[in-house]
């Protein structure tokens, strides 16, 4: 490891007796890969040990409940009986065979639950509706010296299985989160009140644990920076309760920020700049001499190495950046940024899934959750593989089948690779995008994919003669259909993100999914005018709801206008037509028309060529158009299968 690329980065931190060999700690996140009962699997083994493989100096285990009726999601860990030690234990061993300290997040729901998950009424300080309008039910005093107690044996049982660290969970709007905001708790007994009154269970939860584990035992917690909720628990309230932690022995401190009703700030998607919590560290730094980290889009090693060096943080967690690349530490001590996997801050395979209830995957790695069962190995016979197409689909798969051992030929008919990232690229907050594309370039050249900028037809094919052919020809935007448009100068979203000149003021925008909304964000920049026409009820349904709430925050900052259940009829040069609840409504006077009414498959090649003899396959978008995480992971396991 060169510890001069990143010298704060790469340095080790102390907290109580647990040396951590560097800086970067991977903070707690749901996975979904645990039992219906909360018990540890081999696949949650395997994805933790990876993490660890990759140089990670701390591994937080996710959010652990301390009571059956503490899990927020179905599928997520326990420590609350016994029985659960042994699988503890040997997630535990399993991440110190592979190089890294392990901590265990002891946590419960509160009323964030359900009782649709946990079977009966959740519990709350106070009984103050969550978002989805169960009221839960407030919390007796007995029934608080129990949970107190719960924590207690929880922490017990994690040293027992060997944990270097238990971390409390006093963030993101769970229990003790709720009794430290005055918005949850309006509690008038010894638990509510006053700020002193709201800390007393987080100090109480602290205690019993401290007092059962003894003083040298690490002990650190998630705290809430800011809820950005007016009225909420502020910075202010943070440092007071930052300050009262250290003086009942905290050990460290990892601050990140948000609660349920604002989400988009936990999970901060890709419009909002890396770093963007740091402000919350710098300022509990000041009133603490403990350890502390901070978390919020850190997936630059660059930018981390700089937080420290400021002495903003005493150690960076980084939370999405390792789902995406496990590796992301030692390719970062080695000097080979170029090569790590970034994260597009996207939230539709991690945070988006376990909302739904379902187990964490990953946008730009298709192996997460999926480590046992696949491996990158050499191919049993290496062959000649022509690849169509160079978006994300057909990137992936070159870049799978030249580790593999193959030799790998791609075609692409533009001058660009990366295909629809190249577009995905363009509207606000997007450039994460361009990241990736140039992460699939410098794979290309290392792997020495032989890269051909030229359209293929069966020429091309013939001349390669190939022993695999796969089809990425992906996509083209939706061509308008049953419209009538006269005259009418029109033009799709893709072109005017691929830089066509809009010279008017008033656009009207025909389609309010993801791509039309972000159309009219990137349009907005250049102070148009925009009407939006969705033909349903929802605006930008196909979007994640985080980068959905930073999206219309901008739209609604603009001159925009949003008309929804509107069916276009018909376009003329001087007005569209529409029909909204069978009442036809007409538009005049704009400057341009701009159609986002989704993507058809491009397998024009495919179907002209018939049997040709070669085993094929069709992958991405040019089967059915989806998203980059199909496309990606359809590369990858296509691959694999060769």
């Amino acid at each position: 490891m060169n510890t001069t690329l990143f010298p704060c980065l790469s340095s080790p931190v102390r907290i109580n007796r647990m040396e951590i060999k560097n800086s970067i700690v991977m903070p707690p996140m749901c996975t979904g890969f645990a039992t219906i009962r909360g018990e540890i699997t081999d696949r949650l083994i395997t994805y933790y040990a990876e993490r660890a493989k990759g140089g990670v100096g701390l591994v937080n285990v996710e959010f652990t409940s301390v009571a059956p009726a503490g899990k927020v999601f179905e599928h997520m860990t326990g420590i609350y009986d016994d029985r659960m030690i042994p699988g503890h234990k040997r997630l535990v061993d399993a991440v110190h065979k592979a190089g890294a300290k392990i901590a265990v997040q002891i946590s419960h729901a509160g009323r964030r639950t359900h009782s649709s998950v946990i079977g009966e009424i959740p519990v709350a300080p106070s009984p103050i509706p969550r978002l989805n309008g169960e009221v839960p039910r407030a919390l007796s005093i007995d029934e608080i010296e129990s949970l107190v107690a719960a924590f207690g044996r929880a922490a017990v049982r994690a040293e027992k299985a060997g944990y270097d660290a238990v971390m409390i969970h006093m963030a993101h709007g769970y229990l003790i989160h709720q009794f430290l905001s005055p918005l949850s708790n309006t509690r008038q007994d010894r638990y509510g009140g006053d700020i002193e009154g709201r800390t007393l269970f987080a100090l109480e939860v602290l205690r019993e644990i401290r007092t059962r584990l003894g003083g040298d035992f690490p002990i650190t917690c998630r705290l809430c920076g800011d809820e950005y909720l007016k009225g909420g628990f502020d910075l202010t309230q943070s440092r007071y309760v930052a300050e009262r932690l250290e003086e009942n022995g905290i050990d460290a401190i990892d601050i990140s920020a948000g609660t349920h009703e604002t989400g988009y700030i936990i999970s901060a998607p890709s419009q909002t700049p890396p770093g963007y919590l740091t402000h919350l560290s710098k300022a509990i730094k000041e009133v603490v001499r403990i350890p502390v980290g901070i978390v919020g889009r850190l997936n630059d090693p660059v930018l981390a190495d700089r937080i420290l060096a400021k002495r903003e943080a005493d150690f960076v967690s980084m939370g999405r950046a390792l789902i995406a690349d496990p590796e992301l530490p030692i390719k970062a001590f080695e000097g080979r940024l170029n090569e790590i996997r970034p994260c597009t801050a996207c939230n539709m395979g991690c945070n988006d899934r376990m909302y739904d209830q379902l187990d964490v995957s990953c946008q730009v790695n298709p192996m997460v959750g999926r480590e046992s069962d696949f491996a990158i190995t050499s191919a049993a016979k290496q062959k000649r593989v022509m690849i169509i197409g160079g978006g994300p689909a057909g990137l992936e798969a070159a870049r799978v089948l030249s580790l593999r051992g193959h030799e790998v030929i791609l075609y692409e008919k533009d001058k660009r690779l990366g295909g629809q990232m190249n577009i995905a690229s363009v509207p606000p907050g997007k450039k994460d995008y361009c990241s990736l594309i140039e992460y699939y370039k410098n794979q290309m050249a290392s792997l020495k994919v032989n890269v051909v900028f030229k359209e293929a037809g069966r020429q091309e094919i013939d001349e390669t003669q190939p022993d695999v052919l796969i089809f990425c020809t992906g996509g083209r935007s939706r061509i308008v259909e049953q419209i009538e448009t006269g005259n009418c100068p029109v033009l799709s979203a893709w072109d005017v993100l691929n830089g066509e000149s809009l010279p008017g003021n008033r656009i009207i925008i025909v389609g309010g999914g993801q791509v039309g909304c972000e159309t009219a964000e990137f349009l907005v920049e250049q102070n148009k005018k925009i009407i939006i026409l969705e033909m349903t009820e929802q605006l930008a349904a196909d979007m994640s709801t985080r980068a959905k709430k930073v999206m219309m925050d901008h739209l609604l900052q603009g001159d925009v206008d949003i008309i929804k259940n509107a069916a276009v009829k018909e376009v003329r040069k001087s007005e569209i037509r529409f029909e909204r609840a069978g009442i036809t409504q007409k538009i005049k006077g704009y400057d341009h028309i701009v159609f986002a009414i989704g993507t058809v498959s491009e397998c024009g090649l495919l179907k002209d060529l018939g049997d040709i003899g070669i085993p094929t396959y069709a992958i991405g978008d040019c089967v059915r158009p989806r998203r980059v995480l199909e496309a990606i992971r359809e590369g990858f396991d296509t691959a694999i299968d060769i």
